[in-house]
């Protein structure tokens, strides 16, 4: 029997989505979930991944879950050919997988299975071509939908193991199949560790609650004594937290120079700003030699005297709507201008922002790297970081987290530029920055954004959602809060900015605020995460040992203890941050 005593001692979040479940239960008599709540217990996410081609592969995670023969330790059993191509079984260092060879077509092996609607699918697989590299993609068609879905991918390499993570949803209950596919058909294409685990919503959403827990809270502990070192027991607590340490931040164009009450909106809500278009080189400087920083210096000004950190987006980008004159320029001015543009925009706000988003879109938009040779990102960041060393520079791209099926900027891809920087001389030790753009469409792939923050948290650089928004769609503000829960419960991620607060005159995308300068359904989202996700107006009493213990978001807090015996109160500001140790010790003397 269900002891709803025990809910005293959840906590608050697992409590949340304790209720969540039981409001489910009672409004659409689903009976299911409440045997999960009961009866199941949750099953752990495995956020295991590598970034590395390893000599072996590891196990299949999970046991393969619903994937039969996963290690293929029973030959080819359960698999079969996939179009004009050989298969076989094989072994090499004691390690057994199975080889696609005599490819005519960029198919190899399948394999057939179920999936529900409803249900989070985690994917992961290792890959080897017998020569060369090229990507390898794991695809999952769905015979209900008639539709094929890229659920990862990976650049695999001759002589070792690369490992593919991903994932999937389905909006239908459907026989489906398993595919891997590679453009290299001079190779074989070798498979091994194959695993796809399901969840159920629930445990989905306790994995999150758990993540939560762990690595964004931290115990505080308030000891209050006297000046002779007497401990003070009944003494008042009062807690009450003044920011959170993860970023949320949002986008703004000009317009938050026009109008009071959205400067109000904004300021009380964000941390960190960053602007739509009014840093970018063809704002700035739309004629050759004509700069105008009129508009970001007072948007600057404006944040500045609100104590809120500012983004910089972006120093160069490469893409289609530059300038004439930039486009057209030869190789050597197009050099010399560039570093003229880095130097006039940073050295103007060096010291005076959080990031930087040196080249923007380098993946998609390799203007540079064209024009002046593959080193030119690699040349760009290590001027950038002297120019201000103080700010963290990001490699900022798109669909990389959004869309597996665009091959230009896979996770392995993003990882190799990334590695490119950095391993160009004096770049070495150089913190760069993980920029996701986050521009989801209308259905999001919730299983493939957590497999991409594994994925990319093994880099050990801060990851940041830099423009979040979803289209236009019935669904807009569910998934937007789908994909910010993902992100504030991954521990790779650091920050997420918004995009965009209000536009007056159109928005297009998303915006938190409509035209009347009221909250649109994703800015209630916002809102309400906000709200979740911060430690307000808590109170306690210490113990007879002076003490009293709560686990708080991290974040910048103060603290007042006020003793009702003698009168005398004291307020402390404490940083309450993740340093990795278990409780945080604040002493206070009345």
């Amino acid at each position: 029997m269900f002891n709803f005593m025990s809910l005293s001692r959840i906590g608050n979040e697992t409590l949340a989505g304790t209720f969540r479940i039981l409001y489910e239960v009672v409004i659409n008599n689903n009976f299911t979930s409440l045997g999960y709540l009961v009866h199941g217990a949750t099953k752990p996410y495995d956020h295991s991944a590598t970034i590395e081609c390893h000599k072996q592969p590891f196990d299949p995670q999970y046991g393969g879950g619903l994937i039969a023969n996963p290690g293929f330790d029973k030959g080819t059993e359960a698999w079969k050919m996939d179009g004009h191509v050989k298969i076989e079984a094989r072994e090499s260092g004691g390690n057994k997988f199975i080889v696609a060879y005599n490819r005519t077509t960029p198919y190899s092996v399948s394999q057939s299975f179920h999936l529900k609607k409803g249900l989070y699918y985690a994917f992961s697989a290792w890959v080897q071509l017998s020569e060369g590299s090229d990507t390898v993609v794991a695809m999952i068609y769905n015979s209900a939908q008639k539709t094929v879905i890229t659920v990862g991918s990976v650049i695999a390499k001759s002589g070792c193991w690369s490992m593919i993570k991903g994932g999937l949803t389905v909006d239908h209950n459907a026989h489906s199949e398993l595919h891997f596919q590679s453009n290299n058909t001079k190779s074989e294409l070798r498979v091994d560790s194959v695993s796809l685990k399901e969840f159920t919503k629930y445990e989905w959403q306790e994995n999150r609650f758990k993540n939560i827990e762990k690595v964004r809270k931290r115990t505080l502990r308030v000891n209050v004594s006297n000046k002779n070192g007497k401990k003070i027991g009944g003494a008042k607590i009062k807690i009450q937290q003044r920011k959170l340490q993860f970023v949320i931040g949002c986008a703004t164009p000009s317009s938050i120079l026009m109008s009071e009450s959205y400067q109000k909106w904004f300021v009380s809500r964000f941390t960190t700003a960053v602007f739509d278009n009014e840093m970018k080189w063809y704002y700035v400087e739309g004629l050759q030699g004509h700069e105008n920083y009129s508009t970001p210096d007072a948007m600057l000004k404006f944040f500045e005297d609100h104590g809120i950190d500012v983004r910089g987006h972006t120093v160069l980008w490469g893409a289609d709507n530059i300038q004439r004159w930039v486009k057209d320029l030869p190789p050597r001015q197009l050099l010399s201008e560039s570093v003229r543009r880095m130097g006039s925009i940073m050295s103007r706000y060096a010291g005076k922002l959080v990031a930087w988003d040196v080249v923007n879109e380098n993946l998609h938009h390799p203007l540079f790297e064209e024009r002046l040779g593959k080193n030119a990102s690699a040349i760009f960041y290590k001027i950038a970081s002297s120019l201000d060393s103080k700010a963290t520079m990001f490699l900022n791209e798109f669909n990389t987290l959004e869309h597996p099926g665009d091959m230009v900027s896979i996770p392995s891809k993003y990882v190799e530029k990334l590695q490119e920087i950095k391993s160009f001389p004096g770049n070495e030790e150089l913190v760069i920055g993980i920029g996701l753009q986050g521009h989801f469409d209308s259905h999001p792939n919730i299983p493939y954004v957590r497999a991409v923050f594994d994925l990319l948290g093994e880099t050990k650089m801060p990851i940041w959602l830099t423009e979040l928004n979803v289209m236009p769609c019935s669904n807009q503000a569910y998934y937007l809060e789908e994909i910010m829960r993902e992100a504030f419960a991954h521990p790779a991620v650091k920050g997420m900015m918004i995009w965009i607060g209000w536009k007056p005159d159109r928005c297009n995308e998303m915006c938190l605020l409509n035209y009347e300068l009221q909250n649109s359904p994703s800015g209630e989202v916002v809102d309400k995460l906000f709200a979740e996700w911060k430690t307000t107006n808590l109170t306690g009493v210490t113990d007879k040992e002076g003490s009293f213990e709560v686990k708080v978001f991290h974040g910048d807090y103060e603290i007042t203890v006020y003793n009702p015996n003698s009168g005398a109160n004291v307020t402390k500001r404490v940083q309450v941050y993740d340093d990795k140790s278990e409780t945080l010790h604040v002493s206070i003397i009345l």
